[in-house]
């Protein structure tokens, strides 16, 4: 990483992302003569850490379709009226529900989705600072218990048949204030893992076992559902799965050389006081502020979080009342489950594509293509009304969406100097998973009068607009260019 925001220092041999001095990418000559899909895998704090969350994810993307199920059923008198009284099963609702139970569908999933994604919004800002601050894997395994815990609690309530909506909006809120801290950690704590010639490759492939476990884990939840097995199955497995991160953490060994190694030597401690607290968060929106590539790539995943991604949230209500409005509710629940595996499968091939294809060039290369497919492909996607052209359009959908964040990660983390990589990334999960909460919640609100189809449309407008303006505008991220300096 660069010893601070905008300086880069490259050999005569080296190739450096540039159109100014401050949007600078670097590319060690070490990450160029090294270079390798795999070659993080090397290090073996990192590979336990990366198993142990291939195995997790799976149960987090089986519990976040049955959770979307959930909040359709609950909504929905006569499935609400069947899932309590027949406690695990979970397909069963009215066959012609009515406008009105599109509606309420349409606002609580909002809810739920503001629910958590909020604390992200209101803590991570501090939880950059207080990763920057603490032992990273402590705090991870004190994150990642809480968030079994509030997987366990939802699906004993589902298990016993006596869920509600605010059950769900209490849950989804507490999972939301331990990812706030999670998320920034976990992706600062992958740089210590690994270090800064191979950060590239922890990152994509990161990025694959995601998008591996997304494919995977609503499968293998869709057919649960279809084939009538409790929705609180899913909710309790994702808590037993979520073990293999407790364990691959307690696996690692710590290496305070390297830790030490690292540390720039200019980074000033700040004092555990208000004012230090806050004179740290003001350094990292200054350094964001200042340098040009982070800027704009914070606003390229803005306002993918805040509208594009808002989507997430209606794909239930647009299976059920759009796509197949007078189908079975088993047909209707496996396309749904087939939905977010095809949405798995085109973003798996994404992060293949940028774990197989990594350089300086094409990440911006494959950055600027994935924002452009998942804009414009998104909105084919509320146009369809085939079931089959939509699960076409989400593949590649998927796909450029994977293209578009994998490879701004990657981007952010080469640029971003050490001693503020953790508050730089909170500031990133801020902009990018903070405003899902208000996205989610203006999609419902907006879907509930003018309908879900409608809705995806004018989201998918707004963030491919944005998507023109960072990208060709003067100084954008197409002027990021591969020079060689002079000797």
């Amino acid at each position: 990483m660069p010893p601070s925001a905008g300086e880069a220092a490259p050999t005569s041999t080296e190739q450096t992302l540039s159109a100014r001095p401050e949007q600078a990418v670097p590319q060690t000559h070490a990450h160029r003569r090294q270079g390798g899909a795999f070659r993080a895998l090397r290090h073996r704090n990192f590979r336990v850490f990366w198993i142990g969350q291939l195995i997790s994810l799976i149960g987090t993307w089986a519990q976040n379709l049955a959770q979307g199920w959930l909040i359709v059923l609950l909504v929905d008198p006569v499935a609400h009226a069947l899932l309590h009284s027949h406690a695990g099963v979970p397909v069963v609702a009215a066959q012609h529900p009515g406008k009105a139970v599109e509606a309420a569908a349409n606002y609580y999933s909002g809810w739920v989705n503001f629910a958590g994604g909020a604390p992200i919004f209101l803590f991570t800002l501090i939880a950059g600072v207080v990763a920057d601050r603490v032992d990273k894997r402590k705090l991870l395994l004190i994150t990642q218990g809480t968030l079994i815990l509030t997987a366990l609690g939802l699906g004993l309530l589902s298990v016993f048949g006596v869920v509600e909506i605010w059950h769900v909006l209490f849950f989804a809120a507490l999972s939301g204030c331990a990812a706030s801290f999670d998320m920034p950690t976990r992706q600062s704590f992958i740089a210590e893992l690994v270090g800064k010639e191979d950060l590239p490759s922890a990152i994509a492939l990161n990025s694959s076992i995601f998008n591996a476990a997304r494919a995977l884990g609503p499968a293998v939840a869709g057919l649960l559902l279809a084939a009538h097995v409790g929705i609180g199955a899913a909710f309790l497995g994702n808590a037993v799965l979520s073990l293999a991160v407790i364990a691959g953490l307690l696996m690692i060994r710590h290496d305070p050389v390297r830790a030490v190694a690292e540390m720039p030597a200019s980074s000033p401690h700040k004092p555990n006081s208000l004012r230090g607290v806050w004179s740290n968060m003001v350094e990292g929106f200054r350094y964001v502020r200042t340098n040009h590539t982070v800027r704009n790539l914070v606003i390229l995943v803005g306002s993918f979080g805040t509208f594009a991604f808002s989507f997430n949230v209606l794909i239930p209500v647009f299976v059920r009342f759009t796509l197949l409005p007078n189908a079975s509710d088993a047909l209707q629940v496996k396309a749904f489950g087939f939905m977010e595996t095809v949405r798995g499968v085109g973003a798996l091939g994404g992060a293949l594509t940028v774990a197989l294809l990594s350089s300086a060039r094409r990440q911006r290369n494959m950055l600027i293509a994935g924002s452009l497919l998942s804009t414009v492909f998104l909105i084919v996607f509320a146009l369809a009304r085939s079931l089959w052209l939509a699960y076409a359009m989400m593949i590649i959908v998927s796909y450029g969406f994977v293209l578009c964040f994998a490879n701004s990660n990657t981007l952010m983390q080469l640029t971003v100097p050490d001693q503020l990589r953790g508050r730089v990334m909170s500031i990133y999960t801020l902009m990018f998973i903070g405003t899902m909460p208000f996205g989610s919640l203006f999609a419902g609100w907006l879907a509930k009068y003018i309908g879900a189809p409608t809705t995806m449309l004018i989201c998918a407008l707004i963030s491919l607009c944005t998507v023109l303006v960072v990208v060709f505008r003067p100084g954008g991220l197409r002027d990021l260019k591969v020079h060689k300096p002079a000797a």
